[in-house]
């Protein structure tokens, strides 16, 4: 057989053989489930082709069963992929919050200040201007503005029992 002959008999089925194995290969460099829809799409396309000369048929076919195997697989995957509903904070926003301890004198007006969180040495300033931050006090980080941490002291509080023996 000729490979001319075989190639303008059959070329249509090769290119949704190819279409789907590029498919394959792009879904299996990723694991963001990018192309996986395309495979069944292009297998049924090629199936077609083998009695269908019409590419618009083909096209249509692959189209359609590429949509319908996204939709139906986004309703199936839906129940087995972890929904959260908070972000998931990454980097230096993942330690607003947390809890440092002041290394150096937090004061605003004098633009110094430095707290430890999480074993490092962030610059830190106050939530209010007015109050300075002594060395050794425990903060909780509120924000972060460029490199510095926005840092308010701890509050603890006392058991109330204790604060009835006290009086």
């Amino acid at each position: 057989m000729d490979i001319g002959v075989f190639l303008t008999e059959n070329g249509a089925a090769l290119f949704w053989l190819f279409v789907a194995i590029a498919a394959a290969v792009t879904e299996s460099m990723t694991c963001d489930l990018v192309a996986l829809w395309f495979v069944p799409g292009a297998l049924a396309a090629m199936l077609l082709s083998m009695f269908v000369d019409s590419a618009w048929w083909q096209i249509a076919l692959f189209l359609a069963l590429s949509v319908v195997t996204l939709l139906l697989a986004k309703t199936v995957f839906k129940k087995y992929m972890p929904q959260s509903k908070t972000k998931n904070r990454t980097n230096a926003d993942a330690l607003i919050g947390t809890h440092g301890i002041v290394q150096e004198e937090i004061d605003n007006l004098c633009e110094k200040g430095s707290v430890k969180v999480k074993a490092l040495v962030w610059t830190a300033r106050s939530t209010d201007d007015t109050v300075k931050i002594p060395a050794g006090t425990i903060v909780t980080v509120c924000d972060i503005a460029g490199v510095k941490l926005i840092c308010k002291p701890q509050i603890e509080t006392e058991p109330e029992t204790e604060n009835k023996n006290n009086l």
